[in-house]
């Protein structure tokens, strides 16, 4: 069994990662310049709309073109034969935005979409840490072009820290120590989440409430 979730993800390096703060405090007018909630609750953010805007419109913003493929992550738990549930995520992922910072979006995709995208893939990969990649078929490649995403996640290319953090987006709502090396600062005006990792990479994670 394995359960399915949108997966669309972003990640953005220190000069984007400037840029949206700026534009976030920025009064101007310009939506492809700010960062805010619109009346239906979703998030505008460096020029794209969580819940709206396609793969090819991020894109288009971006300048860049995104890999997307089907990740099927480990659970913790296992069937009565001893087999290792899975679940998965439609995910498209940009390699290299701005100053070599990265960005992953949470695509929006039903479990019946996902279950025949899974069966059409090819080549699965098996990583080191149990996630196992699936690589779409022509068909969904073209397909995925067209498909929303509801969350992206920014991994920079610089190590973050609090301060950073405070000076670009003010004081967090709240702020959590997870696991012993990550420390989880929430940011919900802007839907962001930052997570500092001292053992990994941290993150900018904006998403729809």
């Amino acid at each position: 069994m394995w359960k399915i979730s949108l997966a669309l993800i972003i990640i953005v390096g220190s000069a984007t990662f400037y840029f949206t703060s700026q534009n976030y405090k920025n009064t101007s007018h310009s939506a492809s310049k700010r960062t805010w909630f619109d009346e239906k609750g979703h998030l505008h953010v460096m020029g794209v709309v969580l819940g709206e805007s396609t793969l090819r419109d991020a894109e288009k913003a971006f300048r860049s073109r995104a890999d997307a493929a089907i990740f099927l992550y480990p659970d913790n738990t296992k069937n009565n034969q001893g087999e290792q549930h899975f679940h998965g995520q439609l995910e498209a992922y940009f390699p290299s935005i701005a100053d070599h910072s990265k960005i992953i979006l949470k695509m929006i995709t039903t479990p019946k979409e996902l279950e025949a995208m899974r069966q059409r893939s090819s080549a699965p990969r098996i990583y080191p840490n149990g996630v196992i990649r699936m690589n779409l078929s022509n068909e969904d490649i073209i397909a995925v072009q067209h498909k929303t995403f509801d969350q992206f996640i920014l991994i920079p290319s610089v190590q973050l820290d609090e301060s950073i953090l405070k000076a670009q987006f003010g004081e967090p709502e709240s702020i959590n120590q997870e696991g012993g090396t990550i420390i989880r600062y929430s940011f919900p005006k802007i839907g962001l989440t930052a997570t500092i990792d001292s053992s990994g990479k941290d993150k900018l994670t904006f998403a729809n409430p």
